[in-house]
C-alpha cells in the first residue's frame, strides 16, 4: 500500500474556524491535460493546508486525501478537520479524491483514518471467503476475489464508505497483484473486481483509479485485454513503472514501451508513482521518448515538497 511519509503540521486557526461541512455535490473530474504540468498529488494527509498555496498553482488532481491517526470511537474532530481541508483544497480548484482498499477488510475498531480507508469486517457477510491476511497484520483479511458473493459484499461496503464522503475521484489501493510482481489471485478475477468497482464509482459520478502491483510489459495479450476492459476510461497507478531488472533488459524495456502505448491509446489514465519519492530524471527521460502530448500520463508527487519544474513541467514528447 502506498504510504508517503509526511510531517504532521498544526492546522492554522483560520482553517480551524472555516466551514466544516462538505459540499453535498462535487464537480465531476475528467483527465486533464498533462503536457504542460504532469504532477498529481498522491496520498495527501493533514498538513497539506499549511503548505504554500503557490505550490499547488498548477495542480489539478489530488488522488486521495485523509486524516491519519484517528480514534475510531470518536471521529468528530477528524471529520471537522477533513471537511475544512477538503473545502480549502476545493477552493484552490483541485479535484480531491478518497482512498479505499479494494481487496481487504478490518475490524471497525482498527480503523485509523478518516474517511475510513478499509471496509469494516462487520459490514460484509459472515459467509465471506478470504485468501489470507495482510503481512504483519493478521486482523486485516484479504478477500477471495474469485468468489462473487464475497466480492459483491466488499463492494457494498465500499459503496457505504463512498456515500459518506462525496468525491469526484476514488483511489482504490491494493487492487491487483500480477504474477510479474508476486504471488496473488487469478488475474481475471482481479479484473472482474476492478470492473465492478469502476462501474460503481461511475454510477456515483466519480472516476476510479486503481493501484496495481504490475510490470506492464510482462502482461500477456489476454491479460492486457482484460485490464483494458476492466479499467475503461478510469486509471491505474503503477509503483514499479520501470523496474531495474527491466531497465537492464532491452527486450523487456521494449515490451514495456509497447504495452504502455497500448494502454494509453485507449484513453485510460496512468500515474507513474515510485513509492515515496518524485520520479527520477532517468525515468522521465525514458517515458518522454514514447509519450504523446495527448496521453493521460502523470507523475505522482508528494504534497510536502515544492514541485520540480524539471520533472513535472513541459516535456519534449516524441
Amino acid at each position: 500500500m502506498l504510504e508517503f511519509p509526511g510531517k504532521a503540521l498544526k492546522v492554522s486557526l483560520a482553517l480551524m474556524f472555516a466551514v466544516v461541512t462538505l459540499r453535498s455535490a462535487t464537480a465531476p473530474y475528467h483527465w486533464h491535460d498533462s503536457s504542460h504540468f504532469s504532477r498529481v498529488i498522491v496520498n495527501a494527509t493533514g498538513g497539506i493546508e499549511s503548505r504554500p498555496r503557490e505550490w499547488f498553482a498548477q495542480d489539478k488532481l489530488v488522488t486521495d486525501f485523509r486524516i491519519v491517526d484517528v480514534n475510531p470511537t470518536n471521529t468528530v474532530a477528524a471529520e471537522q478537520k477533513y471537511a475544512a481541508t477538503r473545502n480549502y483544497l476545493d477552493s484552490l480548484g483541485l479535484s480531491v479524491g478518497t482512498y479505499v482498499s479494494g481487496m481487504s477488510v478490518i475490524p471497525q475498531a482498527k480503523e485509523a483514518y478518516w474517511p475510513w480507508a478499509v471496509v469494516p469486517i462487520e459490514w460484509v457477510p459472515a459467509t465471506s471467503k478470504y485468501s489470507g491476511t495482510w503481512p504483519g497484520l493478521p486482523f486485516r483479511k484479504l478477500i477471495d476475489v474469485s468468489d462473487p458473493p464475497t466480492r459483491h459484499g466488499l463492494q457494498l461496503g465500499i459503496k457505504r464508505l463512498w456515500e459518506q464522503s462525496p468525491a469526484p475521484v476514488r483511489f482504490i489501493d491494493n487492487a491487483a497483484i500480477h504474477r510479474s510482481t508476486g504471488t496473488g489471485q487469478p488475474w481475471f478475477s482481479y479484473c472482474q473486481n476492478i470492473e465492478e468497482i469502476r462501474k460503481l464509482a461511475e454510477s456515483m459520478g466519480s472516476l476510479a483509479i486503481f493501484n496495481l502491483a504490475l510490470n506492464v510489459g510482462e502482461m500477456s495479450d489476454e491479460e492486457t485485454t482484460q485490464l483494458i476492459h476492466a479499467v475503461g476510461s478510469g486509471g491505474i497507478l503503477l509503483e514499479m513503472p520501470w523496474a531495474k531488472g527491466i531497465q537492464a533488459n532491452p527486450a523487456a524495456t521494449e515490451r514495456a514501451k509497447r504495452r504502455y502505448r497500448q494502454l494509453l491509446d485507449t484513453g485510460m489514465g496512468i500515474i507513474i508513482a515510485p513509492p515515496g519519492r518524485s520520479p527520477s530524471p532517468e525515468l522521465v527521460a525514458w517515458i518522454n521518448t514514447w509519450r504523446k502530448p495527448s496521453d493521460h500520463l502523470y507523475f505522482a508527487g508528494v504534497f510536502y515538497q515544492q514541485p520540480d519544474e524539471k520533472l513535472f513541467g513541459p516535456q519534449q514528447s516524441k
